[in-house]
């Protein structure tokens, strides 16, 4: 009995000495005996459990801190830990007052008297609420990240799938232009050679071209030249023909003079030689005339000449018969 009491004053002592400590930590703390009789928690344990005052639980049970399906199973075996190591620590589950539970980080230490015997435990807890809650925002977070990864990895994926056809693409698209390039290089070599072509056809044809104009001013002048000769024999043809005229008309005149003197012939009159010298002068006279005017008039003369003849032959036969 004696030994009891001496406990439980040891046990006070030592709670005095931590209560200012202990209501000034922002853990949870609370102090049990060996059978597990609550003897201090302080504000941060209360608060914790959903209790407004640390007095009410004063002399509960560890174990109604706890949720009933934990207490043997794990609560229990975490006590009986930390008496066995001298302290232990854990996660375990709590129950608020409410019948909600919720997880700490727990830490029991066994506390002895001056002699080294055991007298109870001191636990504190670290509430991991807003851990656990700051966790399961990360977790859906990460989740979600996860989820955005997933989608930008198919996207990404997808693009990438269109990056290497775009690519494959420009890769036909340049292995085309190259070949259009070397067509057009080739075109553009013929195109020269045509041009060239076209160059020295141009300059043959202007050498062509000139001469050509040469010769269209030569026979220009030429023309020129035959057309003024021409027109100068037009012109003299001209008066050749009113000259022919004249002489036309000048041997119908002596035409009908010899006529004439034909007619007189016949009617028995010789001929003498005034009317041959009359005869000869009108042949002179037409004497200017060209070599074939002058021909046919001796032609008519002759014949003019042969009839005279003629005449007078008969005339001198029938003078004979007489």
């Amino acid at each position: 009995m004696n030994d009891i009491i001496a406990v439980h004053k040891q046990v006070e002592r030592t709670l005095r000495s931590l209560t200012v400590i202990a209501e000034r930590a922002r853990e949870g703390i609370v102090i049990f005996d060996l059978d597990g009789v609550v003897q201090f928690v302080n504000a941060a344990w209360a608060e914790m459990h959903g209790y407004k005052a640390a007095d009410a639980l004063i002399a509960n049970k560890i174990s109604s801190f706890y949720p009933k399906g934990q207490t043997d199973a794990d609560v229990i075996t975490f006590i009986e830990e930390a008496k066995q190591r001298g302290q232990f620590a854990g996660r375990l589950g709590h129950v608020r007052r409410d019948k909600i539970t919720f997880f700490t980080e727990m830490l029991m230490v066994v506390f002895n008297n001056e002699a080294g015997k055991a007298m109870g435990l001191v636990g504190f807890a670290a509430d991991l609420t807003e851990q656990e809650r700051t966790k399961n925002k990360l977790e859906r977070y990460r989740s979600h990240l996860e989820e955005l990864v997933e989608q930008r990895t198919e996207t990404l994926e997808a693009a990438n799938m269109q990056l290497q056809r775009q690519a494959s693409e420009h890769e036909q698209a340049e292995q085309q232009l190259k070949q259009q390039t070397a067509e057009l290089k080739t075109g553009n070599g013929r195109l020269r050679e045509q041009i060239s072509e076209l160059e020295r056809a141009k300059d043959e044809l202007k050498r062509y071209r000139d001469k050509l104009k040469k010769c269209l001013k030569e026979q220009s002048d030429e023309l020129t030249t035959v057309t003024a000769q021409l027109q100068d024999e037009i012109t003299r043809r001209k008066q050749q023909e009113q000259l022919i005229k004249r002489q036309i008309n000048a041997l119908k005149t002596s035409s009908s003079q010899l006529q004439a003197q034909i007619d007189e012939l016949s009617a028995g009159d010789p001929v003498g030689e005034s009317d041959m010298l009359e005869a000869t002068d009108s042949v002179e006279a037409v004497a200017s005339v060209t070599d074939g005017e002058k021909s046919l008039l001796e032609n008519v003369f002759r014949r003019n000449i042969e009839l005279q003849k003629l005449r007078t032959d008969d005339a001198v036969e029938d003078e004979d018969s007489l």
